[in-house]
């Protein structure tokens, strides 16, 4: 029997009004990072997960990979510094106050918009 794998798209992207920027980076060691993690620097420079200490002014780019680092490991990753994001796929903080961030996120040139989730047909 051939297994076969469904290729999920992420739907991060939502426009190309602005245009797309990445920027590469260094993840910090013991981190756990997803697609479309908002994410800040460490004082190294070093991209670490936003946590519930985190202000809006921390903000640095969003995740463009999932990468995951062990205690004392750093790995290169891609972040979105630019563009136009699906505001339903963005990874915030727990109780993240939701505009303070929309508008730190404005500031470096990404702008969340809001989707409508589709149903697939024949699962309404």
């Amino acid at each position: 029997m051939i297994e076969t794998h469904a290729l999920e798209p992420e739907n991060l992207l939502a426009g190309f009004q602005d245009n797309v920027v990445t920027e590469p980076v260094k993840v910090a060691a013991s981190q756990e990072l997803s697609v479309g993690q908002v994410i800040a620097l460490n004082e190294n420079g070093e991209a670490v997960a936003m946590t519930a200490q985190s202000t809006a002014t921390d903000v640095y780019g969003i995740m463009a990979d999932a990468v995951a680092t062990a205690e004392n490991e750093t790995k290169a990753a891609v972040i979105y510094k630019r563009g136009e994001f699906n505001a339903r796929k963005i990874i915030l903080p727990a109780d993240a106050n939701i505009v303070n961030f929309k508008k730190a996120l404005s500031n470096i040139g990404i702008t969340l918009r809001e989707t409508i989730s589709a149903v697939p047909q024949g699962e309404e």
